[in-house]
Parts: structure tokens; C-alpha cells; sequence
């Protein structure tokens, strides 16, 4: 079996797949600090309980979200061009329904801590399906993104903003190189404000992990 795609298209550039693949390998790294996280807690460091709380709703909002965005607009425009992904589209979508209660049932979970057993099961469970939804994704349907390779403009500055914290968050772990050919393709709009905030999402990072450390990745798997 293959391994997991490389961000960067064959020829080294960076394209709109790299950038749902960064966001992939986000979902997955914060899953998986979750779960230490909610160790910790289980074993009485509560120290950081209510800024991993604060930051399970980053990342439900981020999920739904990024899913919203396939369904309404990434996914209709493929099913109209290539017919023979109706299939797996179908089931990217189901996927999707199946993980919307369990970002309901993880606001519930996260807001019975420090008992966090329910948390633990909840992560444990969306990490199962999204390793098959996102590994589903990548090998049928990232192909075909390959070829868009320009960011559109944000309409104004608060957007560029927005995106600028969505990117900082997506990029934090991935390789240097990667993230520079990234760079290249954005507007100068949004990549002029990368560095401040990638600086305040390691803050972030500090806050409510307790490290910023971060691994160098050239596909969406985490080197955690």
C-alpha cells in the first residue's frame, strides 16, 4: 500500500490540495494532542483543563467548517465534472453527518472536565473515522486539486485576517520548503500577515499544550 501523499505536486509547486492537506494534517495533530491532554487531566494536571476546553470549540468550529466549505462548494463542483467520484463523494459526505453529532456529543464531553472519560472515548472514536475519511479523501479525491494553484483573494482585510489564523494553525508542523512554496501562491494580502500569526498560534500553542514544538512534515501525517 502506498503511503500518504506528498503536499507539494510533482513538479515542487504548491496547489489548493496542499492547502486542504495541511488543514488534514492539522485535524489529525490536534486529535492526537488532545488525547495526551486528556491523560493529563485523567491523571490530575488540571493546570491547562480550561484552555484545552476553549480549544476543543477552535477545532469543532474548524471541522464543521471545513467540511461545510467541501460540501457546498468543493464537492458539488467535482461531482459535476467527473462522474466517476459520485461514489466516493456519497460516502465523504456520510462521513461527514456521522461526524457532526460527535462535535455535539465532544461539547458535552469537554464541558464534563476533569472527568474525562467520555472526552477520551469521544477523541479516541473521531480519530478512528476521520483516519478513513481523510485517507479516503486524499487518494480520491485531492488528484483532482492539483491543478488549482492560486488562493483567491480575500474580499476584504477582516477575511484576510481570518485566513491568515486558519493557515497558521493549518501550517504549524509542516516542513520549512513546503511552507515556502505555500507562500508563493498566496496574495500578498493574506501571506504578509503569516508570520504574526504564526508567532501568536505558537503562543497559543504554549498556552494550551504546554509546547509549541512542532515537527517538519512534507505530507498531512503529523511527526509528533
Amino acid at each position: 500500500m502506498s503511503g500518504p501523499p506528498n503536499l507539494l505536486n510533482d513538479d515542487g509547486r504548491a496547489s489548493m490540495a496542499t492547502a486542504i492537506m495541511m488543514s488534514h494534517h492539522a485535524f489529525r495533530r490536534d486529535l492526537a494532542w488532545f488525547a495526551v491532554a486528556l491523560k493529563k487531566i485523567a491523571e490530575g494536571d488540571t493546570s491547562r483543563m480550561d484552555a484545552v476546553r476553549e480549544e476543543w470549540q477552535r477545532y469543532r468550529g474548524a471541522l464543521h467548517g471545513h467540511h461545510q466549505v467541501e460540501d457546498s462548494a468543493i464537492f458539488p463542483d467535482l461531482r459535476s465534472q467527473r462522474a466517476s467520484l459520485e461514489p466516493t463523494l456519497d460516502r465523504l459526505s456520510a462521513h461527514h453527518r456521522s461526524i457532526d453529532p460527535m462535535l455535539e456529543d465532544g461539547d458535552r464531553a469537554f464541558g464534563e472536565l476533569p472527568k474525562s472519560d467520555t472526552a477520551t472515548k469521544i477523541v479516541a472514536e473521531l480519530r478512528a473515522l476521520l483516519d478513513e475519511h481523510l485517507a479516503l479523501e486524499e487518494a480520491e479525491v485531492i488528484p483532482f486539486l492539483r491543478g488549482a494553484r492560486e488562493f483567491p483573494a480575500p474580499p476584504d482585510e477582516a477575511a484576510a485576517a481570518m485566513y491568515a489564523d486558519g493557515f497558521a494553525w493549518a501550517s504549524h508542523g509542516i516542513a520549512p520548503d513546503v511552507l515556502e512554496r505555500v507562500s508563493e501562491m498566496l496574495p500578498e494580502i493574506l501571506s504578509s500577515r503569516l508570520p504574526d500569526a504564526r508567532a501568536k498560534f505558537e503562543e497559543r500553542c504554549e498556552r494550551v499544550w504546554g509546547s509549541a514544538k512542532a515537527g517538519a512534515a512534507r505530507t498531512s501525517i503529523p511527526e509528533l
